[in-house]
């Protein structure tokens, strides 16, 4: 009796593992994409715009939260909006190995999002200079500038925020 049972439990143990790593799998590949952060229905890809943070080296940009009123988390790269005119609110952080304290800024910018368009949030801090600045350019042309605005406040910190 006991030969017969457990290669039948062993299967079955088998196929429940397998069922599990599908789940997980399929959970994996959901989380991985743009985040949808717009009020309304749900759009196809070709009628929203995305939004995403510059990924230098040295200046790390984090965008807090758009619209002034959805946050977003440090685990989200991108984001999908409706077209139109939105507000990031977002931080940058100057991490250069030469500098003893990191500079950083916060700011509002303001820009109009066209649909379909893949749009990337710059930013600079310019070190000698206590000065910084932050731009978006659009995938389809980036080096047409959509915006830009210079940061005011620099702020020298001991520690990473």
């Amino acid at each position: 009796m006991k030969s017969i049972f457990f290669p039948i439990f062993r299967t079955t143990r088998q196929f429940g593992f397998i069922f599990l790593m599908l789940i997980l799998l399929a959970v994996l590949a959901t989380a991985c994409g743009p985040e949808k952060k717009y009020a309304g229905p749900y759009l196809p890809d070709e009628e929203i715009a995305i939004i995403k943070p510059d990924d230098k080296v040295f200046t790390h940009v984090n965008i807090i939260s758009i619209d002034k009123k959805v946050p977003l988390y440090t685990n989200e790269s991108s984001i999908k909006v409706h077209p139109g005119r939105h507000t990031l609110f977002f931080e940058a952080v100057l991490d250069y190995p030469f500098i003893y304290k990191y500079l950083y800024f916060n700011q509002y910018l303001t820009f109009n999002a066209e649909a379909g368009q893949v749009y990337t949030l710059h930013a600079t801090i310019l070190p000698m200079r206590d000065e910084g600045f932050s731009w978006i350019s659009a995938e389809k042309d980036p080096e047409k500038i959509i915006v830009k605005k210079y940061a005011v406040g620099i702020i020298p910190l001991s520690t990473y925020p």
